[in-house]
């Protein structure tokens, strides 16, 4: 496999001038939907509009003041689309479904920019999927597809069909175009920065109750927010949906940007690593002010899980300074959550509404669904409409708490029966597998990587046995999962190529 770096035809700007490109991006573009929201609230696609005008001006300058290519831009407006949610559900059925309509987004369409990029330039030479991943997503996507065409080809299941396809073409989109060296270490700034965003804007939200009202851009409809007790509980969700979806997402990225930092990779610049702690301790930050319980867990076990393998493979000589390092940092960490641990006493010891008691009639309702629908399931994007028939819980949990159940691999299950399940299962399985296995490269940055990418994923799995998620969905959680699935891959193929020139050398 070869992998041919680009020609440097443009000067590249440093991680100071990269910073405020994309910060500066999505700070602008955040402002220009303050007004658009404020001025066209009933008027959606006029919104989309004029926000995809003012945004092509905002990119064109700074093209213009940045000296920069334009594919650059496009990189760093895809990594922005995960933290701040612009889409359009056309045809739109049931407000309360995920999608509710035909969902286009500004991830998927800038997932297909850099693909064509990479087509067009010939820089995705090599197998970009192994074999055994092609199998586990080609049968995952049949078996979806089957379980709509069983349930009676639904409209929603059709368009979540199409939101599964969009999530395994930015897992490719994202091993094919980052699976290079330099590449790699611009989507892991791009991440930090993402993240820095998030945590700040968190901030900004618990301190001044601003900004928020904007679900066009990512800060929750009013329902959603009541689901999940923001507004008694004063959580906080940036643009990621809801305050639990933020946390989930934040904590499944916090590992892979802070990786570097612990494995204390030479090959960074002390300004880069200090700017992905700076990354992580804010996005510990959004962490506890979004309440999420499962979210906490999650961090605390991938930290964790990142020293002990840090620790292993860290020669004799650096492991005193290792400590430290890991000493100082741990201060420093307490030393942010210090102004918030009366919200983390009261989270863990106070009143959580009946959201932990709740989960077992939930659970109890989906167990039914499955074993009525062992093999096809209810269809993709099925589990609200049918939920109420096999409700024999004696609270009738689908009336009173009218959700699907908090758990993504029962509920993936329940809709497209256990097969599916289990291939979900699977790709998880594969992906931490994956990491671990390169984590034995010699590159440190790679190592470093590979092992943050898997314990991302653990992170996810955490708080996805306590949250609901469908396989169609468009929404940040499973969206950011299928990230780190084309993360890995990229990873693999960046380690592949390594591997084949020693090889050559030797």
């Amino acid at each position: 496999m070869e992998i041919r770096h680009e020609p440097n035809i443009v000067r590249q700007p440093d991680t100071v001038r990269n910073a405020i490109l994309v910060g500066g991006m999505i700070a602008a573009s955040g402002l220009l939907g303050i007004a658009l929201t404020a001025g066209a609230s009933d008027h959606s696609a006029q919104i989309l509009f004029v926000a995809a005008t003012g945004l092509g001006l905002i990119l064109g300058v700074s093209v213009l003041a940045f000296d920069l290519s334009l594919i650059s831009l496009v990189r760093a407006a895809f990594v922005a689309s995960f933290f701040i949610k612009i889409d359009m559900n056309l045809f739109k059925i049931d407000e309360m479904e995920d999608p509710s309509g035909l969902n286009l987004s500004a991830t998927l369409l800038l997932a297909i920019i850099l693909l064509a990029y990479d087509k067009l330039n010939n820089h995705d030479e090599g197998s970009v999927f192994p074999s055994i991943l092609w199998l586990i997503l080609t049968a995952l996507f049949c078996t979806a597809a089957a379980s709509v065409v069983l349930a009676g080809a639904q409209t929603l299941g059709l368009f979540s069909l199409f939101s599964l396809a969009a999530s395994i073409l930015v897992a490719y989109t994202t091993a094919s175009h980052f699976g290079r060296h330099d590449r790699i270490k611009t989507l892991i700034l791009w991440l930090a920065i993402g993240i820095c965003f998030t945590g700040l804007v968190g901030l900004s939200q618990f301190i001044l109750e601003w900004p928020l009202a904007m679900p066009f851009f990512g800060t929750g409809t009013e329902e959603e927010l009541l689901g999940t007790q923001s507004q008694s509980l004063g959580r906080v969700q940036a643009f990621l949906r809801t305050p639990t979806e933020m946390a989930w997402v934040i904590s499944t990225l916090v590992p892979l940007v802070i990786a570097p930092f612990v494995f204390r990779v030479k090959t960074l610049s002390s300004s880069h690593k200090n700017f992905l702690t700076v990354a992580g301790l804010l996005g510990c930050v959004a962490i506890v002010l979004s309440l999420a319980r499962g979210s906490w867990i999650g961090i605390v076990t991938s930290v964790l899980l990142l020293v002990v393998f840090a620790w292993f493979r860290l020669p004799r000589a650096e492991k005193k300074s290792f400590l430290l390092s890991g000493v100082g940092v741990a201060v420093l960490l307490i030393a942010v959550m210090v102004p918030f641990s009366e919200r983390i006493y009261d989270r863990l010891t106070g009143d959580d509404q009946g959201a932990a008691a709740i989960r077992l009639p939930l659970m109890q309702n989906a167990l039914l669904m499955i074993e009525d629908n062992a093999v096809a399931g209810v269809g993709l994007n099925g589990y609200r409409s049918t939920m109420t028939k096999y409700d024999e819980t004696g609270v009738f949990v689908s009336t009173i708490f009218p959700n699907p159940v908090h758990n993504v691999f029962a509920h993936i299950t329940a809709e497209v029966g256990i097969v599916g399940g289990v291939l979900f299962s699977l790709l998880l399985i594969y992906g931490i597998a994956k990491g671990i296995s390169n984590s034995r490269s010699p590159d440190r940055l790679i190592a470093a990587l590979s092992v943050g990418v898997a314990i991302g994923l653990v992170a996810f799995v955490i708080s996805a046995v306590k949250e609901p998620g469908s396989l169609g969905s468009g929404r940040p959680p499973i969206r950011t999962c299928f990230l780190l699935i084309g993360a890995v891959m990229a990873v693999s193929r960046i380690r592949n190529y390594q591997d084949l020139v020693r090889r050559d050398r030797s």
